[in-house]
């Protein structure tokens, strides 16, 4: 049994690194898929709205959303009556997903005013992956909400066709013939040397337990505490708990002493070397679905014209009971 341990070893080996990269393909091209959808939403709006008019007084509304996103609703409101199976958005997506990979799958869907659409094959429903999702808001009444959603499917054989894969089966097959090479001519060595001869090999390795750690809240100000290792803020007795690009984009707020995440921050998040409007998008949303989850916290979002978004704590002069 010894003398398969060192093959065992090096095709695990192998695999474990052939697997860990082949996630982070998966990931890159998710992450392009996202920005290839937020492109799509650019270019239907250009292709389809010609001339747009409204007359609007931010003190006159009865809430706080901005004209920007009032208009967005109101495009996606008329885009979705025009054309309710939003056919050239579904092509716009696929097109670009295309071009980033020939064999990605990809497929659209909203939800609005009850109605749930999806562009692809129900029963494929389950095997597709969402990579984006858009909420436009006219009101703070979440049933007039237009949702869009963006989905792929990505074959298992995609992420491992890169050069990176083949360089590890290639070492990963010399090392193995080396291994077999050595192995045959060390055993041609040993032929003819009694048994009792053969030195015998009795250490053993000491087992050390590995300590549990146990939970840690981080103080961020006055009354506001975090757990990292379970992604929750607390404040006042209340908790939430983080996931996804929510909780993505709040580690990156609470390493700056100040709570500020600049756009060039957000691009490197992206791994980007300059800002891109994709980008901008994808963090607009990103940010919108984390200001929704701690506001009840107290914590709001400010957008700094051109610079990026500042995380305040409105209540941090209260002390937990």
């Amino acid at each position: 049994m010894k003398h398969i341990i060192p093959y065992i070893a090096i095709i695990l080996l192998a695999t474990v690194i052939i697997y860990s990269n082949a996630e982070k393909e998966r990931t890159r091209i998710t992450e392009r898929c996202q920005d290839t959808f937020s492109d799509a939403i650019r270019t239907e709006k250009k292709l389809l709205i010609k001339q747009f008019c409204m007359q609007y007084r931010q003190e006159n509304s009865p809430n706080s959303l901005s004209v920007e996103d009032k208009k967005d609703w109101y495009d996606q409101n008329y885009l979705i009556a025009t054309s309710p199976s939003r056919h050239q958005l579904d092509s716009l997506f696929r097109d670009g997903a295309h071009k980033i990979n020939r064999n990605i799958s990809t497929a659209i869907g909203y939800t609005f005013n009850g109605k749930n659409y999806f562009s692809g094959d129900e029963s494929c429903r389950k095997s597709v992956i969402p990579v984006q999702e858009c909420v436009y808001r006219k009101d703070t009444i979440s049933t007039t909400d237009i949702v869009l959603q963006a989905y792929i499917h990505i074959p298992f054989y995609v992420p491992l066709q890169n050069t990176y894969t083949y360089a590890v089966v290639l070492m990963a097959s010399v090392a193995l013939a080396v291994c077999f090479l050595y192995t045959r001519r060390r055993k041609k060595n040993m032929t003819g040397i009694p048994l009792q001869e053969l030195p015998e090999t009795g250490n053993v390795t000491p087992v050390i337990p590995r300590k549990v750690q146990t939970e840690k809240w981080m103080k961020l100000t006055d009354g506001y505490q975090w757990n990292p290792q379970n992604h929750m803020i607390e404040h006042a007795g209340k908790t939430v708990i983080l996931r996804g690009e929510a909780l993505r984009f709040f580690q990156k707020f609470i390493v700056d002493k100040h709570f500020f995440l600049s756009y060039s921050e957000i691009c490197r998040l992206y791994h980007l070397k300059e800002e891109t409007n994709g980008a901008k998008d994808r963090a607009y949303h990103s940010i919108k679905q984390l200001k929704d989850n701690v506001a009840e916290l107290g914590i709001e979002i400010k957008s700094i014209r051109g610079k990026g978004y500042k995380l305040l704590f409105l209540h941090r002069n209260r002390q937990i009971i």
